[in-house]
């Protein structure tokens, strides 16, 4: 376990020299929308000379982001830096964080026949890098939030330790609120340690008393998170709600733009405005149906499903298959997409072939060994609420990471049989290749769909 932390901290240190001169050699970038408006945000929390977390009152976001930009805003002053050289830091501290630790020691937990070695810490952070460098250079979520929810998850895995169960609290409260769409993972926690509890319900050393002070100090880091929001969202909308964007209806408007957009993004280039839509025709159709062209509750959305099977599963299907449709590394298109992208795409659809390969395949899987799937459900389940909006592949990070870890696990089996078979030797590796060509051009077909429907507004 030594040798492990040694290897784990090494590793860190590696992959974060490494990313930071990724992210130097990149020039300055202004902070477009989103990144701009946390970046501003964070300069809220002082009024009148005065610094208070209760002056943020921004109906749509929480206040966690924003709270911490304030303190890289103070680190830049200190140090005389631009306002990007600060926010870079932070993101390839996430890059390494995530990269070259939490996501290995997650593995772990899910495959726990397996160690992690440095060549396989190190290519997984080579996967981030290569993938989604663009998102260095601003101050967004998606890596703060995905790392949390990785703590929360490693953390929650020693249910029977008070001080880990404080971590995975505060962790589950701060991801939350970095990014609403995380909800679920408060309640998904809940039924790992009931899952693990369970399990281990034969040790006699696990007494009642030591557990319920588990469970009360994993509610008190939740509750310590997320009460600022609370008492914030209160103040200023008349809301207890801890979740960002509960006052201004987020969700509401989310589900509106999801129906009528399959997939979105943001141009910063010039010749055409900054929206990115990919329309969908037959969301776009039901959504023309609705009272004010509008969905106006989470209820009202699952009526559509239950009212609209086909059509709402192929929706979500499409939104699915977009979010998995990697055309850019940056959040922000500077140059649009000719042709030169492909070979990111396709890779990209070709590791979450490969990921689901070594879940589908039996001889892949059960070479894995023992196995507690609960993690990697769990992790992906981040997701599940985003699906329903107007896609963006970052909403998709956590089944990301997912499809690099699934990868990158060893023991692969070899496709072709012995010698002895003669052609018969050829037969697993012939349906590899068959299922994935057909699966390349399914997937194809639905984004080059979404690309005929690419209109710029804004």
């Amino acid at each position: 376990m030594r040798s492990q932390r040694r290897m784990a901290v090494a590793a860190f240190g590696l992959v974060f020299a490494a990313t930071l001169t990724v992210a130097l050699l990149e020039s300055a970038k202004p902070f477009y929308y989103d990144s701009g408006n946390y970046w501003e945000l964070g300069k809220t929390f002082i009024e009148n000379g005065h610094f208070s977390l209760f002056n943020f009152d921004s109906p749509d976001r929480g206040y966690l982001l924003p709270l911490i930009d304030h303190g890289l805003q103070g680190m830049a002053v200190a140090f005389r830096w631009r306002s990007s050289s600060s926010a870079k830091l932070f993101n390839v501290v996430m890059f390494a964080l995530i990269g070259a630790v939490l996501a290995p020691r997650f593995a772990e937990i899910t495959w726990p026949s397996w160690r992690w070695t440095m060549g396989r810490r190190l290519a997984l952070a080579a996967l981030l890098v290569i993938f989604w460098s663009g998102y260095l250079d601003f101050p967004l979520s998606d890596f703060p939030a995905l790392m949390l929810a990785l703590l929360a998850l490693v953390s929650i895995d020693h249910s029977d330790t008070p001080g880990w169960m404080l971590i995975a609290g505060f962790a589950c409260g701060a991801a939350i609120d970095i990014r609403a769409s995380y909800e679920l993972l408060a309640p998904v926690l809940v039924v790992l340690v009931a899952w693990g509890w369970f399990e281990r319900r034969g040790d006699q050393h696990a007494l009642i008393a030591r557990r319920s002070l588990c469970i009360v100090l994993f509610l008190t880091g939740l509750l310590v998170v997320s009460l600022p929001q609370s008492l914030s969202s209160h103040r200023h909308f008349h809301t207890w709600s801890f979740i960002p964007g509960s006052a201004g209806h987020v969700a509401n408007i989310n589900l509106t733009a999801g129906l009528s957009l399959q997939r979105y993004e943001t141009y910063v280039g010039i010749g055409h405005g900054p929206e990115m839509d990919y329309e969908d025709e037959g969301g776009s159709q039901l959504l023309a149906e609705q009272k004010d062209d509008s969905v106006s509750s989470t209820g009202q959305y699952l009526g559509l499903i239950l009212s609209h099977p086909t059509t709402m599963a192929a929706l979500l299907v499409r939104h699915i298959i977009n979010g998995l449709d990697q055309r850019y590394t940056t959040p922000y298109v500077e140059h649009l997409n000719t042709g030169s992208h492909r070979w990111l795409r396709l890779a990209g659809f070709l590791l979450f072939f490969l990921a689901l390969l070594r879940v589908l395949w039996p001889t892949a899987r059960r070479r894995l060994g023992p196995a507690r799937w609960r993690y990697p459900v769990a992790l992906a389940l981040c997701c599940a609420t985003s699906i329903p909006a107007a896609m963006e592949t970052r909403y998709l990070l956590p089944l990301y990471l997912l499809a690099y870890v699934l990868v990158l696990m060893p023991n692969w089996p070899n496709p072709i049989g012995p010698a002895t078979e003669g052609f018969r030797r050829y037969r697993v590796s012939a349906i590899i290749l068959v299922a994935y060509l057909v699966s390349m051009v399914a997937v194809w077909q639905i984004a080059s769909d979404a690309t005929k429907h690419l209109h710029f507004a804004g």
